[in-house]
């Protein structure tokens, strides 16, 4: 049960970070700019990329989906400190974001997330999304 939780979880911090980021940056592309419908999807995923790879490199492994979900991406099975490794777990995901095979693929990842624990760009990354524990302590009344 603890495991369906993580993995809801989760899925809605990733909720969360499209609708943030890569909704409205295609919605953008689209309208401003007068880009057309793939390309404006092909900018908006380079730019949910670069995203998500400045965010878990610079605000402790989280990004904004994360943070309100209190989680963040543990990079402590990394070889080295390189972004490069950070970009090869986020790109993973931008494979949810592919007309044919996102769905499926997707609903593969939850699968492989119930079974194991880790997603798909866990095992690409070399990394655990571990939950965030309180840093205040409640007040005894």
């Amino acid at each position: 049960m603890l495991r369906i939780r993580y993995v809801v979880v989760r899925a809605l911090a990733g909720l969360i970070d499209l609708i943030i980021v890569y909704v409205p940056a295609v919605i953008l592309f689209s309208l401003w700019f007068h880009v057309a419908t793939r390309w404006a999807e092909l900018l908006a995923q380079l730019l949910f990329l670069a995203y998500n790879v400045a965010a878990v490199s610079t605000f402790h492994g989280q990004t904004i989906g994360k943070y309100f979900a209190r989680l963040r991406v543990d990079t402590r099975r990394l070889v080295s400190d390189n972004v490069l490794f950070v970009g090869m777990r986020e790109m993973t995901k931008l494979l949810f974001l592919t007309p044919v095979i996102g769905v499926p693929l997707g609903l593969l990842n939850l699968l492989l997330a119930l079974a194991t624990g880790r997603m798909l760009e866990d095992f690409v990354g070399q990394s655990d999304v571990v939950v965030v524990e309180r840093t205040v302590k409640p007040i005894d009344g």
